[in-house]
């Protein structure tokens, strides 16, 4: 079972990364598409500042979950790792996945929160629900809290064969391992 949660995962970490690298595309080319219009023809396109916006919440909050799982999250190191003890460094590993995790159920909770409360409201533009763009809070926070959770519990998440994929050398049967069964 715990072998399906990590493919499954790993999985979503994929997808997410994909979906990073086309929203950025997406952000520059309206944009671009917008200034372009603008300033050349002097006329715009009404919804390129709310979309452009959506897109850049989103995926500022992919990138922070998805850099949790690589630990890419800001740390002040007083005491280089190699000099402590063995059970120090690994106690600190898990007080830092702890404070990720406490950080990540607020997000949870309090995201859920806002998104049901936004959901009533309309924006100007594209006529979407404003909660759409909170959406991205408890999205990420539900990958925070399973990758704070591997790091305190110390699950094998195949990190290297995920990493190995998005380079291209890996094979997305050595990223699922027994999920795709």
């Amino acid at each position: 079972m715990q072998q399906k949660i990590v493919g499954f995962f790993n999985l979503v970490h994929i997808c997410l990364v994909y979906l990073a690298k086309l929203m950025m595309v997406a952000m520059v080319l309206i944009t671009f598409t917008n200034v372009v219009l603008r300033y050349g023809f002097n006329s715009g396109l009404m919804w390129s500042e709310e979309v452009a916006l959506l897109l850049s919440v989103w995926f500022i909050f992919i990138a922070m979950s998805l850099g949790v799982k690589q630990g890419l999250h800001i740390n002040i190191t007083l005491i280089p790792v190699a000099k402590l003890p063995r059970v120090v460094a690994r106690a600190l590993d898990v007080l830092k996945s702890i404070v990720i995790l406490g950080v990540a159920v607020v997000m949870l909770l309090d995201g859920w929160k806002l998104v049901a409360i936004t959901m009533k409201s309309i924006m100007p533009a594209t006529q979407w629900p404003a909660g759409l763009l909170y959406a991205a809070l408890p999205v990420s926070a539900v990958i925070m809290i399973y990758e704070s959770l591997a790091d305190i519990f110390g699950l094998d998440t195949k990190d290297k064969t995920v990493d190995d994929f998005l380079a291209g050398t890996g094979s997305i049967r050595d990223v699922l391992g027994d999920f795709h069964a």
